[in-house]
């Protein structure tokens, strides 16, 4: 691993043209955490833990508890980002899909299974250069493209161990690989007689996690939550065919809280925190980048009165500040986003909601390093149950 980082790190001190990527911090370290949350919790600024109603997301697991029948959920999210840097301007956009799950019924409780997302390593850069191979001066041009993510697989069981006191617990594996490729090529076409030079590795991800959560109704109005998450280290190893090592990096214990409260009849306000440091990780990258905390905190809320066609269609609006885990200098990278959005009951029977669909846009900044990240996201889920 310690090759192909400093060969990026090298790219990047020279690149002229960053040309994609969902975000430069992806360089950094091992990229940018992408949380598995739906179109409701982006909406309220939430890192997804106790929100009211039906939640399905790892970041809460015994709110699966609270579900009562067979239940599914799948999200999508497209970005379009704007970036600065050093090295000058561009943009980029991507598409990602960064939760799916499934839960019944099994022993007066629920079963789940979760396909979430964690970290994206999406990046590709350009730099343009020159070097002496005895014939005087040629120029050259270097392509940096890493093409990879890491998911995390959870299986999981809750249940609803008191009227109002609901409890989960999720042992998840993080899987996943990424491709590293470095391409020189010498002149500014085929004349200059010296083939291109091609440096090329693979690896995959391998590593587990053990996630507790309880979900608790103070009063009729007032939910908390909390849960937190074991995880082992992330091992990275080498195919064969690469000539880098294998790779070992700490992951974080991260905890997280939260809280929703009905103040008034259709007027919900939710609050929720993170924390998780990323600093031992920082001997890991070998000079790739800094690594330090990512606490973080949001704040939303919701008016759940609202009608569309007919339909109950809460309006939603959150804002949320977190730090980035990876940055170029000691100062650290946040992200700092105002969302808003609705969600939208398609069917409902008993009380119990049989299809919806939640829809977020975000606004949001990413700074730290020199680096400064302008972005819209949205994020499109749907949640369907039956019996």
């Amino acid at each position: 691993m310690t090759n192909r980082t400093l060969l990026l790190a090298l790219v990047l001190a020279c690149s002229a043209r960053p040309v994609a990527s969902q975000s430069l911090f992806n360089a950094a370290g091992l990229g940018v955490p992408i949380e598995a949350l739906d179109g409701k919790a982006r909406a309220l600024g939430s890192f997804g833990i106790g929100l009211r109603g039906a939640a399905f997301m790892p970041a809460d697991p015994a709110a699966i508890g609270r579900l009562s029948i067979a239940t599914g959920v799948i999200a999508g999210q497209p970005s379009w980002v704007d970036y600065s840097s050093p090295a000058g301007t561009g943009e980029s956009q991507g598409n990602r899909f960064p939760l799916l799950g499934i839960a019944y019924p099994l022993l007066s409780g629920m079963m789940s299974f979760q396909l979430g997302s964690f970290l994206d390593q999406h990046f590709q850069a350009e730099s343009e250069g020159s070097v002496d191979l005895g014939n005087g001066p040629l120029d050259t041009t270097d392509l940096f493209d890493q093409d990879g993510s890491v998911s995390n697989l959870n299986i999981g069981y809750a249940r609803m161990v008191r009227p109002d006191l609901a409890v989960g617990l999720t042992v998840g594996r993080y899987a996943g690989s990424v491709v590293r490729e470095l391409t020189r090529s010498f002149g500014t076409d085929t004349s200059s007689g010296v083939e291109d030079y091609v440096e090329r590795g693979t690896w995959a991800y391998k590593g587990y996690s053990v996630t507790a959560g309880v979900s608790a109704d103070l009063t009729p109005a007032v939910r908390v939550a909390g849960s937190v998450q074991l995880p082992t280290g992330l091992d990275a190893i080498a195919s064969e065919e690469t000539g880098g090592t294998d790779g070992n990096f700490d992951l974080p214990i991260q905890f997280r809280v939260g809280a929703s409260a009905v103040l008034a009849p259709g007027l919900l306000v939710t609050g929720s925190a993170y924390l998780a440091d990323w600093s031992s990780t920082e001997a890991d990258l070998n000079g790739g980048g800094d690594a330090g905390s990512t606490n973080g905190v949001g704040v939303g809320v919701e008016l759940s009165r609202a009608r569309l066609l007919g339909k109950d269609a809460p309006l939603r609006f959150g804002f949320r500040r977190t730090g980035l885990p990876f940055a170029f200098d000691g100062t650290g990278a946040t992200e700092r986003t105002f969302s808003g959005g609705f969600g939208l009951v398609l069917n409902t029977t008993g009380g119990v909601v049989l299809a919806g669909s939640d829809f977020a846009i975000e606004r949001g900044r990413r700074s730290g390093g020199g680096i400064t990240e302008n972005f819209w996201r949205a994020t499109v889920s749907l949640i369907v149950s039956g019996f």
